[in-house]
């Protein structure tokens, strides 16, 4: 009787390409939730509470970031150790979140100035302009393994 065809014991090697791509894509999904809070935070600070622009910023990046740090944690990179995350929150805070504050703060204002853009689209184009950067450093140091 034939014996079922043996099939030789393969090994797959990890392939750093994909796994930054896949990380790539969770960053985006967590970017795009947090970018939607942000903006809901934005439109409802600028038309209900009566704050200046700038105040009204720089809360919703600080809503946003603090989303966005939970979601990372589990589910970007859900691989790292949990008794890191107090450090990871810290760094992520200090890192991201300060250039987040940063960017989207300066950004914002210059191209409402220079355009006469309301702050919604002029926030838009400060978040985009921040969010390559803002996975590299999350990448390869706040959640560096």
């Amino acid at each position: 009787m034939p014996k079922a065809m043996d099939h030789p014991t393969t090994t797959t090697f990890p392939n750093p390409y994909r796994t930054q791509a896949h990380r790539w894509m969770r960053f985006n999904m967590v970017g795009l939730m947090g970018f939607g809070l942000q903006m809901l935070t934005l439109w409802t600070l600028v038309h209900w509470s009566g704050l200046p622009a700038s105040i009204s910023v720089a809360i919703a990046v600080l809503v946003a970031v603090s989303h966005n740090f939970l979601w990372h944690e589990r589910f970007t990179w859900r691989d790292r150790p949990k008794t890191d995350r107090a450090r990871r929150w810290l760094s992520f805070n200090a890192s991201t979140g300060l250039i987040s504050l940063i960017s989207n703060l300066g950004v914002t204002m210059v191209v409402m100035t220079l355009t006469g853009l309301p702050v919604l689209p002029a926030n838009i184009i400060a978040v985009i302009s921040a969010s390559l950067l803002n996975f590299l450093i999350s990448d390869r140091l706040v959640f560096r393994s």
